[in-house]
């Protein structure tokens, strides 16, 4: 068992996490709870940070998502065996990650995507600005 500041952190991270994503894709709460299989005030409680949650749903949630389960992680964190609490194991989780072919594969289609949204916003950009340069 984790002392409650290590899994408040946790919580924070994955609370925003899931924020950040909702908001990329332009979801409401209840259509992301609905994505994830979650009621909607079970999914507002975990973006609120006022509900635990379990490193099975993270895994879940990363690959509904498409997100590496890295993300929604800290950067370290210790586990504590319950039998001794001043035994801490440290993990880091770095920047490279290890995939599975069909990881790999969707990995490569959400960033494609991604690549295909940004690229659309600068064109459109672009056509904003030449349109002001010709009022100027």
């Amino acid at each position: 068992m984790g002392n409650s500041n290590q899994n408040s952190g946790m919580k924070v991270k994955v609370g925003n996490k899931l924020m950040w994503e909702r908001e990329e894709r332009k979801l409401n709460q209840i259509e992301m709870a609905h994505l994830l299989g979650l009621s909607q005030s079970a999914y507002s409680r975990l973006e609120r940070n006022e509900s635990a949650i379990e490193i099975e749903q993270i895994v879940n949630f990363s690959k509904i998502l498409q997100v590496p389960v890295q993300e929604f992680l800290p950067e370290t964190f210790a586990i504590h065996n319950s039998n001794n609490q001043s035994a801490q194991v440290g993990f880091v989780i770095g920047t490279y990650y290890s995939y599975g072919d069909k990881e790999l594969a969707q990995e490569n289609t959400y960033l494609k995507e991604k690549i295909q949204s940004l690229e659309s916003k600068i064109k459109d950009l672009e056509e904003i600005v030449a349109l002001l340069k010709e009022k100027l």
